[in-house]
């Protein structure tokens, strides 16, 4: 986020930034040691999470696990299969449906399925919406998880402590589009940012109680960064516009971004394709794609 925030401040365009590496991986050998496996650490996210793995002949990268529904009034309750996600993957499209087909021909079917994930696609909250499948929950594995083991000293001091929670999402009002000659004017407005649980999140209680007012006040606030693609084509996100907390350049708050944008384009016949990016102040991201008709 500096760099960026430093290429920005250079007018530096077009450029392209990657993750190299994984935090929770290096956190993972250091707590569990070098030679740890990934199925170890979706072993250990099972287990926090209440699941117990399934039999290894149907289990080989140990990253699925069951919770078993109760007898109520002599039925037999639900069975949960649940997925615990590499955080060397980025959870999205692929692997949910997986994890669908899985729910429906593992071992004879399960009643529904829940995918933890540590890392997400941009685009999750519209692939969830997209699959509009009732049966199918998405949660997020806490981001500190392995620092929190290391200092607990052990799993099972931690068990009954570890929230798992919803994702995160992104509303924009309806946009504008205005044509003048050879170019359009669109305008974006955001509506309202939802962060995951602050129980999520490595705070201590007065700051939590903190975070919960400001997301219930001012949910845009939580917002570090945002950006404006006009001609999204569903693979590489090519921003036009942007702004970030302490860009005095787009207005004199340092401590919130603008939440309207104005971004012109060159003229385009029919429906364009625009995708709105947020990155909130702990690093998460969320993204909302739309498409908006001819002016």
């Amino acid at each position: 986020m500096i760099m960026r925030k430093r290429l920005i401040d250079q007018e530096a365009k077009p450029f392209l930034y990657q993750a190299i590496g994984d935090y929770q991986v290096e956190a993972a050998k250091a707590t569990l040691g070098r030679d740890f496996r990934i199925g170890d650490l979706s072993h250990i996210v099972l287990s926090l999470y209440g699941a117990l793995p399934l039999p290894a002949d149907v289990n080989p990268q140990r990253n699925l696990g069951q919770i078993a529904g109760v007898e109520l009034g002599g039925k037999r309750g639900s069975k949960t299969l649940v997925l615990a996600d590499s955080p060397n993957k980025l959870t999205g499209m692929a692997t949910l449906k997986k994890a669908i087909a899985q729910r429906d021909n593992l071992l004879g079917g399960w009643d529904r399925v829940v995918v933890l994930g540590w890392n997400f696609e941009p685009s999750i909250g519209e692939t969830i919406t997209a699959l509009n499948d009732s049966r199918l929950e998405v949660l997020v594995i806490p981001p500190d998880l392995m620092d929190r083991l290391k200092k607990k000293g052990g799993i099972d001091k931690l068990r009954g402590q570890v929230r798992f929670s919803s994702l995160q999402y992104l509303t924009i009002h309806p946009i504008a589009r205005k044509t003048e000659s050879d170019t359009e004017t669109l305008t974006v407005q955001l509506k309202n940012y939802v962060l995951l649980s602050p129980e999520a999140i490595n705070l201590d209680d007065a700051n939590r109680v903190k975070l919960q007012q400001i997301a219930n006040a001012e949910p845009l606030a939580l917002i570090e960064y945002w950006a404006v693609d006009p001609d999204y084509d569903g693979k590489v996100f090519r921003s036009v516009w942007q702004d970030y907390r302490g860009n005095t350049a787009n207005d004199a708050d340092a401590l919130r971004v603008v939440t309207t944008a104005t971004v012109t384009a060159p003229t385009k016949a029919g429906p364009r394709k625009v995708c709105v990016r947020v990155v909130d102040v702990f690093g998460f991201e969320a993204e909302v794609v739309t498409t908006v008709g001819a002016a």
